[in-house]
């Protein structure tokens, strides 16, 4: 009932007495994690950051299964420009939530940035089960393995792309542009004929 009326005072821009009633919530029990988020966030739009991340890490300890929790956690953490907590708490997520396509891009972005590649590929093969074979992921992969300097499973990467899609011509021309940057013009004049050829 308290924890109802919080919410309702909150709709009505009661902020104060919103406040107190979550306070008067987690007096009759400590545990609730509902409150403790709520409390967090409050915490937060008051600038006591700190005091914000403390309790809405509570509220995702006590259910480590509720989404909203983790990732409110996961942004308030790269907010701070803490990417080893916010890595932690996706990982886990990624677990519960596996075919969460924010999550994985996310971890795709963090492990990026920390320049773990091979972390980048497990999971952007993960992004591939759920999301199927496409461009925008097959990029991203090549991308990864030119940073790796694996060139050959690079190219690998977008030639799959090809076969998976053989006629979409429009993939071909990607792949003859991948070829021509990187000096591989032979190859790349061989599929530009092949599609004007098919066009």
């Amino acid at each position: 009932y308290f924890y109802l009326e919080a919410l309702r005072l909150k709709g009505n821009k009661d902020y104060d007495a919103a406040f107190d009633m979550i306070q008067h919530c987690l007096r009759i029990y400590p545990q609730s994690a509902a409150a403790l988020f709520e409390l967090g966030q409050y915490y937060i739009s008051l600038d006591k950051t700190a005091q914000g991340v403390n309790a809405i890490e509570k509220a995702a300890a006590i259910e480590p299964d509720n989404y909203w929790f983790s990732q409110a956690l996961a942004n308030l953490y790269q907010q701070q420009g803490d990417s080893i907590k916010a890595v932690n708490i996706l990982e886990k997520m990624a677990v519960h939530f596996p075919s969460r396509q924010d999550i994985l891009l996310n971890l795709v972005e963090l492990y990026s940035q920390q320049n773990q590649y091979q972390k980048v590929i497990q999971v952007l093969n993960q992004l591939e089960k759920v999301m199927g074979k496409n461009e925008q992921i097959s990029m991203e992969k090549f991308k990864t393995y030119l940073m790796m300097n694996d060139s050959k499973k690079a190219f690998n990467e977008i030639e799959s792309l090809v076969r998976e899609y053989p006629l979409d011509t429009r993939y071909q021309v990607i792949l003859g542009d991948v070829y021509l940057q990187h000096n591989k013009k032979e190859e790349a004049y061989n599929i530009y004929q092949k599609v004007l050829a098919s066009e």
